[in-house]
């Protein structure tokens, strides 16, 4: 026989968890408010995240700009013989000339051809520096960027336009059509040129070309890596994804 205070205390039992019961509101509420912590803890990852994000990607940005130009860099002073410090000076005269490195190089290798066949008794070769006043011996004994400097100062001393770009292709080749505006300064305002070069401080050294190209040269292989570990991964899944579409 159900006593007194069991109706009682089954009353208080159905009235503590009734829907409008204080309890069940003191519940609710919390439970809103601890929504609401979570997600105010979900935003503040999300933008930390992001944030992380927007200050990596300029650095990663910063990082390949200083891998890609100092491991040109470094490529060219190797294959020409001119020095890191001297590519990054005259590249700054280059770029006011409207052409690039890459024609720079291709001026710098057919220059050098012609000089060794002159220096080898080459009559051609001879007559065009001899028609600019050098001398082949001392010509050879300098620098490549010297050599350069030195003929550009012949050829800016040529009056006749067509004689001028004439001998600008004769030593070096079609593109010395596109570096007259360079070569017409001579030696002494392509020393300018890389005076303003080095007052702007776009020298590099020869040491952070090196590094350069070595990052260069880890990010290429990080990036082969990951797609090989791609390849992989493809690879292992292909026979279950196979069947999975022919299941389909």
């Amino acid at each position: 026989m159900t006593s007194a205070r069991g109706i009682r205390a089954g009353a208080a039992y159905v009235e503590l968890y009734t829907k409008d019961s204080g309890l069940v509101k003191g519940l609710r509420d919390a439970e809103q408010r601890l929504k609401a912590f979570g997600q105010g803890l979900m935003t503040i990852g999300t933008r930390l995240a992001g944030l992380g994000t927007a200050v990596a990607a300029p650095l990663l940005a910063s990082a390949k700009v200083f891998a890609d130009m100092g491991g040109d860099l470094d490529d060219i002073s190797q294959r020409t013989g001119v020095s890191v410090e001297a590519l990054s000076e005259l590249s700054w005269a280059v770029h006011l000339a409207g052409t690039n490195l890459e024609t720079f190089e291709a001026a710098l290798r057919k220059m050098q051809r012609v000089i060794v066949k002159a220096a080898e008794g080459g009559q051609a070769a001879g007559e065009v520096f001899s028609s600019l006043g050098i001398d082949v011996g001392q010509l050879s004994k300098l620098s490549p960027d010297e050599q350069f400097k030195r003929i550009a100062t012949g050829i800016s001393q040529i009056e006749d336009p067509a004689l001028r770009t004439a001998t600008a292709m004769e030593i070096f080749g079609k593109t010395g059509t596109l570096l007259l505006p360079m070569l017409m300064t001579g030696a002494a305002g392509i020393e300018r040129f890389q005076e303003q070069a080095r007052q702007l401080g776009l020298t590099m050294s020869t040491e952070d070309a090196q590094a350069a190209a070595a990052l260069g040269d880890a990010m290429d292989a990080l990036w082969k890596v990951l797609r090989q570990t791609s390849f992989a991964i493809g690879a292992a899944l292909a026979p279950l994804l196979s069947q999975l579409a022919q299941s389909m």
